[in-house]
């Protein structure tokens, strides 16, 4: 996971704080509940974009020779996109 566990619990604090400060939400459980099932699925989501990620680089560095003289960016990011798409998964 790239992003650290103290950026993802301010994120879920953010987005927390942004919907009810923008009455979108109206909290009916506490605060730290709610900040705490955003950081959970936000810690999901990263670890499933990671396992895609090292999936896509993983295949790519297996076919490396058919490959060869393509943009291994390009070709890694196509593959993330397909695995994404299979799993029906937003990158």
């Amino acid at each position: 996971m790239r992003v650290s566990e103290r950026q993802i619990h301010l994120m879920a604090e953010a987005i927390v704080g942004a919907l009810i400060e923008q009455g979108f939400v109206h909290l009916t459980a506490g605060r730290d509940v709610v900040v705490r099932r955003i950081y959970e699925l936000l810690v999901k989501n990263f670890q499933t974009e990671q396992e895609i990620e090292e999936e896509a680089e993983d295949f790519a560095r297996q076919h490396a020779r058919q490959m060869a003289g393509m943009d291994q960016h390009k070709i890694i990011q196509g593959i993330k996109d397909r695995l994404a798409k299979e799993r029906g998964f937003t990158l």
